[in-house]
């Protein structure tokens, strides 16, 4: 009885589209004389049944939320007739990895809201790797979805029109491929989204079609979806549960705004369509998640991934940074890298000539000659897609220029190359390979393959070589061009792609073998998204080369270092009660130039963890208000009242106090009284955390002071004495910015020279070690710095004078405001280096601060017992 009871209940479910209880209701009134206590049992063990399947692996899942009595917790598709037909359609393609595309797709399309239970609605991000296949996979559960009852799909597709297209294109040839199921409302070409009041009629409750549509993340076509959307009555949107695919998730998607209290125009117009959504899903797909995971949880309105993280592992074969560069280390005292990468990076040493100059007239005109280390490039790329031919691929072969966003040098670069290539042509006719057999011998074999028995002899590849030079396009990808870098099956390409942003996230390069790229990123998702160089390169897995500038395969080995952090962290809490918004996923900080992602993105990241060892920081952002410049003098003179002033070195104008207690240090930074834009000091999870570390791992440091003073002769008249201590210094003459200046808020851009990192250490004891740059002045201070923490104090004359400047660069600085207080004092501060735990590199962000905010009676505490 049992048994039957479930195979008609299930039979309930998938034909009328209503969630089990509804289905015992229907059941019962069909079946009076089956006994309702019979029934609800069953219900009962259907439902022990999914709440002991709730562990879906590399996931962090809201337990809560698939632990419903409505035994809608994990989706089952009741069909797979969508999933079938795509499925085809890829092992006709023969293409790699099926098995895990069958078991990951499964997974994620089971944490999709029930369709049919009305008002069930799910926000999830899938985590996967940089051309790692992410179209293919949401396509996998897209077919899913609406297998299970999902009626229409919306696939977000970047803010270009030639990935929308691309993402158009490869879902109408491998998933909406049945005219006779699926109703298509966006085309190939320039057919985005346009305004369809007619939706309820596609959706009506006697269609059975699916609908779909790409539609760009741009404002305009995403209020044509919004007011679509709305034209269909409650009840109608009721029955069309509706799947959200956000591809490129992290681009456009995030508030962007830097004022938490606004919203940017996109995050927006996707808020406002998720809310017209009354059943359904939204998925949010991106290699690079930081800004997603950095969205406020505790806001329901936004995107945050509140109900599952799943973090999608690249297949076999995959070539992601890792492989490519190497794991960077984490130690500073020991740099470089923890895993080699491959061998198939080349410095860019002669790409200065390749930068365009910043005036737009002058840029139009710019046309380099080309360096030789593109030139070599090129011949690599022809001599590799010829080794390609001889092993039987014929399919794509691709090469990525990319050396600036501007547009108008992509047009002379194409036009340098179309030479280079008609310049090679011509050699070869004549019989001249000398060049092609030089690159053949420089750069094969030089990574060994698993999957390819090593490389052809130098008379089958050059055999090749006319071909594939005839074949050879040159093509220019930008805003401006008229080509799209399009790619037919059925007539494979040989194509140099020229261009900047277009090209730089999302688009597939097909059959990429060589990339030659001096562009760069101070974003982590930026510089890891214009890595088109990853992703699957089977059969030819030991040619791929890579030309970049110095510094940037560092980078790109610390990016695999955070990459693994997140993943690490994920396969760390899954299983476990913490849910995604709890949890507070965290990214590693970058201890130099490179940001997480967008400034404006940033604004729901907390520091929770911090490594200050050998960090350098300045209040280059001063109060001068006299009450404000007042309170901070008492509070220098609070640090330094059991310390002794001494003369720096001679023919120097600087008094230094050694060994000054380290909690005197952080009585100073709690109670200074900052200029409140001045975030890194004034964000309370940064000044908690700043201070816990100096408490934890500064605990034994003592520090050095230096009191800054103006060496020029007559300083003390012209500018003022300061007093600290019990010595004088005469006053620095520094003037702020003109833009806004105001006592209330000075920008000094820079109060601290670059040689005072080091100023307390005398020179003679680092001779043969110039500091001609910042990383040897970090060297220095951690060689002979004896782990000494270094305060410098800049006193600074509210009588300063801006300088005129020359007409042809008048002075952008102002005359310090004459209301601004006499006892105006800024500092920079060099942390000691400490070794363990809170070295340098082990700083992290979250959306969930772990440190308790100072409070503001804190900063008082320091003055207690000392008259104003």
């Amino acid at each position: 009885m049992a048994e039957l009871i479930r195979d008609e209940l299930g039979r309930i479910v998938e034909a009328k589209r209503v969630p089990y209880p509804e289905a015992a209701e229907r059941f019962l009134q069909m079946h009076r004389t089956v006994r309702r206590d019979h029934v609800e049992w069953v219900l009962t063990e259907l439902a022990a049944e999914e709440r002991s399947d709730l562990v879906i692996p590399r996931a962090v899942i809201d337990g809560s939320r698939y632990r419903s009595s409505s035994l809608s917790s994990l989706v089952h598709p009741p069909t797979t007739e969508c999933w079938d037909r795509y499925f085809d359609q890829l092992t006709r393609k023969d293409a790699p990895g099926l098995d895990e595309l069958e078991r990951t797709t499964y997974d994620v399309a089971r944490l999709l809201a029930d369709p049919n239970e009305y008002g069930a609605r799910r926000k999830g991000l899938v985590m996967g790797n940089v051309q790692s296949g992410k179209t293919r996979h949401f396509a996998g559960v897209v077919a899913r979805a609406m297998d299970a009852g999902y009626r229409f799909v919306i696939v977000l597709s970047g803010i270009n029109n030639n990935l929308r297209e691309q993402t158009q294109s490869r879902l109408d040839h491998d998933l909406f491929i049945d005219p006779e199921a699926w109703k298509p409302l966006t085309f190939v070409g320039d057919q985005d989204f346009n305004k369809d009041p007619n939706l309820q009629a596609t959706f009506g409750r006697k269609s059975l079609l699916w609908g779909c549509a790409v539609v760009k993340k741009n404002k305009t076509r995403l209020e044509n979806l919004r007011w679509s959307l709305s034209q269909m009555p409650i009840e109608a949107r009721r029955r069309c549960p509706i799947l959200i695919i956000d591809d490129e998730a992290d681009q456009a998607t995030p508030n962007s705004q830097a004022d938490k209290e606004k919203i940017s125009e996109i995050n927006k117009k996707l808020r406002e369509i998720w809310n017209l959504v009354s059943v359904g899903s939204y998925v949010a797909y991106t290699a690079t998640p930081f800004a997603n995971v950095l969205m406020d949880p505790d806001d329901g309105e936004d995107l945050f991934p509140s109900d599952f993280v799943y973090s999608l592992e690249p297949g076999t074969g995959y070539f992601g940074a890792e492989r490519v560069f190497g794991l960077a280390s984490t130690d500073p005292d020991h740099p470089g890298l923890d895993e080699d990468g491959l061998d198939m990076v080349r410095a860019v040493t002669d790409a200065d000539g390749l930068k365009p100059p910043s005036k737009p007239d002058i840029r139009a005109e710019f046309d380099p000659d080309l360096p030789g280390t593109l030139v070599d490039a090129v011949e690599w790329f022809i001599v590799a897609s010829a080794i390609r031919r001889v092993r039987g691929q014929r399919d794509h072969s691709s090469m990525l220029v990319h050396t600036t966003h501007y547009t108008a040098p992509h047009f002379a670069m194409q036009s340098r190359l179309v030479d280079l290539c008609a310049e090679m042509e011509q050699q070869v006719r004549r019989g001249d390979l000398t060049r092609f057999k030089e690159s053949w011998e420089q750069e094969s074999g030089r990574v060994v393959s698993a999957e390819v028995e090593g490389v052809p002899e130098w008379e089958a590849v050059r055999q090749q070589i006319p071909g594939i030079l005839r074949d050879v396009e040159v093509i220019v990808d930008n805003g401006r061009s008229a080509d799209r870098l399009n790619y037919d099956d059925d007539h494979p390409r040989t194509v140099i792609a020229v261009g900047g942003g277009t090209l730089a996230r999302g688009l597939t390069l097909e059959g990429l073998v060589v990339s030659y790229f001096t562009r760069t990123s101070n974003a982590y998702d930026t510089l890891m998204q214009m890595g088109r160089w990853f992703g699957y390169r089977t059969g030819y897995d030991d040619l791929p080369r890579i030309w970049l500038t110095k510094g940037l395969d560092q980078d790109y080995a610390f990016l695999a270092r955070v990459e693994n952090d997140l993943r690490d962290e994920i396969r760390s809490i899954r299983g476990s009660e913490y849910t995604p918004a709890e949890v507070g996923l965290k990214v590693r900080t970058h201890p130099g130039r490179l940001e997480i992602t967008g400034a404006g993105k940033m604004h729901n990241a907390w520091l929770v963890q911090v490594g200050m060892s050998g960090v350098r920081l300045q209040t280059f952002l001063m109060d001068g208000r006299p009450d404000v410049t007042a309170h901070n003098k008492l509070a220098a003179d609070v640090m330094v009242r059991d310390a002794q002033f001494e003369p720096l070195r001679k023919g120097m104008a600087a008094m230094i106090a050694r060994g000054v207690d380290n909690d005197a240090v952080r009585g100073f930074l709690k109670s200074f009284r900052y200029q409140e834009d001045l975030k890194t000091f004034t964000r309370a999870d940064r000044a908690a955390a700043m201070d816990d570390w100096m408490a934890k791992y500064a605990a034994g440091s003592s520090w050095n002071v230096v009191l800054m003073g103006n060496p020029t002769d007559g300083a003390v008249e012209q500018y003022g004495e300061f007093g600290l201590g019990g010595v004088t210094v005469a006053k620095l003459a520094r003037t702020p910015l003109k833009a806004g200046a105001e006592p209330a808020k000075l920008d000094f851009k820079a109060v601290m020279s670059p040689m005072d990192r080091i100023v307390d250490i005398d020179p003679s004891v680092y001779p043969d070690q110039a500091p001609d740059d910042e990383g040897d002045k970090i060297a220095i201070r951690r060689r002979f710095g004896n782990r000494k923490g270094l305060l410098v104090l800049y006193p600074l004359s509210n009588r300063a004078v801006a300088t005129d400047g020359t007409p042809d660069k008048p002075s952008r600085r102002a005359d310090m405001p004459m209301d601004a207080g006499e006892d105006l004092v800024a500092f920079g501060i060099v942390f000691p280096d400490v070794d363990g735990e809170g070295r340098l590199d082990d700083s992290f962000v979250s959306v969930r601060p772990l440190v308790e905010p100072t409070s503001p009676e804190d900063e008082e505490d320091v003055l207690e017992g000392v008259e104003e």
